[in-house]
């Protein structure tokens, strides 16, 4: 009997030894396990660096539907990523100061809304992933080698606007149009690369064409009027320096009762006469759908770039109204109406 309780005893104390040496400091294996979880959400902690190139309703929507997107794909803001925004209003040199400061801090991902911000990210950083969100032309922006196979550290989605439909959308309400005028910013490359899209597509409709340019915002008040006395209708290409002062275009155009085609949906309740365009919402949630694939270990080198394409019909009634426009019932029947923002024209 002595025996028997002398082998229970080290028996005992053999347990505690090999419990003591598996899981020290008093842990037990279901502690041990906990901590392994906690330790493996805390890697998955993000940092996302979100660079806006200026304030704008579009812009803005963009910046909006890229957080969603990453939320939508398992990257929650407050949860398990952290965004570190930054808006350069429009200003190159902090822009270009605001990337770096991006990169600098630590991302593991970085996101340009707009061209001029894509660029300034892709000037910051050639490790960290970038992901361009509603890009009008990405190769010749030098963001991208190819759409296919962009070859670096960038990929993200291309906006590119419907101007073939959005012209004929055009000639079917005025079609009395001879001569389009067509305005942009001279210092955006993405401005440019629409503006000749739009080009081709205007003169292929049989229609005269008047190009007009602007390098800052102070200059667009005069262009606009300006361009009232010699053209039927003024097209505005994407262009983030036409949107950021989109209230002077439209004010301006209105005293001479010029009808705006422009290209971004959101323009049309800001007094805008009609479009087909797509939503800047949507173009962010792709850009944020994106941005979650390379999180999860997609390469950007051989993610091609995602094209949007398509869009809804919208007519400002309101706006046809009070420029003395009338729009065929066939168009009205195929289109959304938009409603004026702040009851506004």
């Amino acid at each position: 009997m002595k025996r028997r309780g002398m082998l229970a005893t080290f028996a005992l104390i053999f347990a505690v030894l090999i419990v003591g040496f598996f899981f020290p400091s008093g842990q037990s294996a279901n502690q041990n396990t906990t901590n392994e979880v906690a330790e493996t959400t805390e890697e998955r902690q993000i940092t996302v660096g979100l660079l806006q190139t200026t304030s704008h309703p579009s812009l803005d929507e963009i910046r909006e539907g890229t957080i969603q997107g990453l939320a939508d794909n398992g990257y929650v803001e407050g949860e398990n990523l952290t965004i570190n925004f930054q808006n350069a209003q429009g200003d190159q040199n902090l822009m270009n100061t605001m990337a770096s400061s991006i990169v600098s801090d630590g991302a593991d991902i970085v996101i340009g809304i707009g061209t001029p911000a894509s660029q300034a990210l892709t000037n910051a950083t050639s490790d960290i992933p970038i992901i361009m969100a509603a890009v009008s032309d990405p190769v010749g922006s030098g963001l991208v080698e190819s759409e296919e196979v962009p070859g670096g550290n960038v990929t993200g989605v291309k906006n590119q606007a419907p101007v073939e439909d959005q012209i004929r959308l055009m000639t079917d309400i005025l079609p009395e149009v001879q001569t389009v005028g067509m305005l942009y910013s001279s210092g955006e490359d993405n401005a440019r690369a629409e503006a000749n899209r739009a080009q081709v597509a205007i003169e292929n409709a049989g229609l005269d064409l008047k190009v007009y340019t602007v390098s800052n915002t102070n200059e667009i008040q005069q262009m606009v009027a300006n361009m009232s006395r010699e053209v039927d209708v003024i097209y505005l290409p994407t262009d983030n320096t036409i949107a950021s002062a989109f209230n002077t275009v439209v004010s301006e155009a209105d005293r001479y009762n010029m009808p705006l085609i422009p290209t971004v949906d959101l323009m049309i309740a800001q007094g805008g006469l009609a479009t087909i365009g797509i939503s800047q919402v949507q173009l962010g949630v792709d850009s944020g759908r994106m941005a979650a694939e390379v999180l999860d270990g997609r390469d950007p080198a051989d993610f091609p770039v995602y094209i949007a394409l398509g869009g809804e019909q919208l007519i400002n009634v309101e706006k046809a109204e009070a420029i003395g426009v009338t729009i065929p019932e066939e168009i009205l029947e195929n289109s959304v109406i938009i409603e004026p923002e702040n009851g506004g024209q």
